[in-house]
């Protein structure tokens, strides 16, 4: 069965390409990327959780999330949701801040801060 994160290979999808997409695009768009990208980093060499463990966490999001967010908004969720697994944040943080994002994510382009 595939899942959520297996869409480009699923039938009917046919190849992904982003609309404007010229090969240049740049591989952090804002800062928050960049600092997302260091918390992941973090957190793996830190040994919280595997690469694996982050694997796993990105195909368990819900398809409207995984399919409406940004690559580094993915990675977000999935970190955020290890860290409740693994005890650092509790369920209601979690929830909070998830709200926070998505209210953030709609006011400002995408873009959590």
């Amino acid at each position: 069965m595939n899942s959520v994160h297996d869409c480009g290979g699923a039938d009917g999808f046919g190849r992904i390409i982003p609309e404007g997409y010229d090969g240049t695009e740049p591989v952090f768009k804002s800062q928050w990327e960049r600092r997302m990208c260091a918390v992941f980093m973090a957190t793996i060499i830190g040994g919280l959780f595997t690469d694996e463990d982050f694997r796993q966490a990105r195909e368990r999001l819900e398809p409207s999330r995984y399919l409406t967010r940004s690559y580094y908004e993915q990675w977000w969720f999935a970190v955020a949701r290890l860290m409740v697994e693994k005890g650092v944040m509790s369920p209601a943080e979690y929830e909070a801040e998830v709200g926070r994002v998505g209210a953030a994510a709609t006011m400002s382009g995408g873009v959590p801060t």
